[in-house]
């Protein structure tokens, strides 16, 4: 693999709390190169955004933490969201699975998440110091709970993926969009981003504090939020302002 901002460092767990909870500690405890990774087989207390849980079967799926040394703005902080989301459809892709981006955190097969993202981020003044990127991915899993909307790489091309394979493309990928981020390609992602965003430019059923409407997704703004257009107006989100309720 050929890398030019991360060190293709694993650390590798048979069960942890929250791959993101050990990466943070390690990160107090020692300095760590850029690019250091924890997998595990199993996470018994895996969080999502703001206070969500992530649940998975043992030894069947990725689960992992990146530790990076962004110095990024904080006004370009979303920018590490659209790198993780973009590596992530892009190994899909590899694999003939056309997948989406649903703002902010979770990427979707058809109507159904396949993985999803945790960004935790130190700061040091204006800049980014320390990023710890967690991902879960659903790769070879395929019994859900009947309430959870999930599907996995087994589930939709009927064989066993190799857990190192995927990671492995996922990280290279992870390196050449934060490579990128950090050339100040700004537009390039944006662009990109907007290929895989989920129901950008379509007519659906949202929900905000105020009840359900209709609205088109038109993007992000410059802090990450979604940009959502109704017949007479632009409404602006942040993370669990708003919901999607379908077309």
């Amino acid at each position: 693999m050929n890398l030019k901002r991360l060190f293709n460092n694993p650390i590798h767990l048979d069960t942890v709390d929250s791959t993101n909870n050990y990466a943070a500690n390690l990160c107090k405890m020692s300095n760590l190169v850029n690019g250091t990774t924890i997998l595990t087989k199993s996470q018994f207390n895996g969080r999502g955004q703001r206070g969500a849980t992530w649940q998975s079967e043992p030894d069947k799926n990725l689960i992992f933490s990146t530790v990076i040394y962004p110095s990024l703005s904080v006004k370009r902080i979303f920018y590490l969201n659209i790198c993780v989301s973009l590596s992530l459809t892009k190994t899909l892709k590899d694999l003939g699975i056309q997948a989406k981006v649903k703002w902010p955190n979770d990427v979707y097969i058809g109507n159904r998440k396949v993985a999803g993202i945790l960004i935790e981020n130190q700061l040091s003044g204006k800049l980014v110091q320390t990023s710890v990127i967690g991902v879960g991915l659903n790769v070879n899993q395929v019994n859900f709970p009947p309430d959870i909307r999930a599907t996995s790489l087994s589930c939709e091309m009927g064989q066993v993926f190799e857990l190192d394979v995927i990671f492995n493309q996922f990280f290279g990928y992870l390196d050449f969009y934060l490579d990128k981020l950090m050339d100040g390609h700004f537009e390039f992602l944006l662009a990109r981003y907007y290929e895989v965003l989920y129901q950008v430019n379509e007519w659906c059923t949202y929900q905000d504090k105020n009840g359900s409407f209709q609205g088109m997704i038109k993007g992000i703004d410059e802090d990450g939020r979604l940009v959502v257009k109704l017949s007479e107006e632009i409404r602006k989100y942040a993370i669990k302002e708003i919901e999607f309720c379908g077309s």
